[in-house]
């Protein structure tokens, strides 16, 4: 008796105890960065003098592991910038503060259609014009 209970001892001393404080740490999500090239460039017609806009988009995410649903839902992104481009004047877009306020609008968009279309909220970190032409 004294040999099985020495067993049980030796048995349930080799379970580890954690206090709360000292449980290992779930896996934390590592936010590698990627892109993902829109393509083909964006075309679209403007309002007013400048007649067309055609831009080459990147978009950035801090979760590379998440890339593929920019990828899956790329057709909804590029309606959302067409739609948000078929609203815009030319002569608004020109200059550097215009790219720039219009960089921020498609940004802000575009976070929220996949807020809309999944689970995660967004994952779109940048966008990027990495050619972008007005006439």
């Amino acid at each position: 008796m004294r040999a099985f209970v020495l067993v049980i001892l030796i048995v349930l001393s080799s379970f580890s105890v954690y206090a709360e404080d000292e449980a290992p740490a779930e896996e934390e999500v590592v936010h590698e960065t990627a892109y993902y090239e829109l393509k083909p460039s964006i075309v679209s017609n403007l309002h007013g003098n400048a007649k067309y806009i055609r831009a080459s988009i990147q978009l950035m995410t801090d979760r590379a592991d998440l890339l593929y649903k920019i990828q899956i839902h790329a057709p909804a992104l590029r309606h959302e910038i067409l739609m948000v481009l078929a609203e815009k004047k030319g002569e608004n877009i020109t200059d550097n503060a215009g790219k720039e306020a219009l960089r921020q609008e498609l940004l802000a968009a575009l976070n929220e259609v996949l807020n809309d279309k999944i689970e995660e909220k967004d994952i779109i970190a940048d966008l990027f014009f990495t050619a972008y032409y007005v006439k």
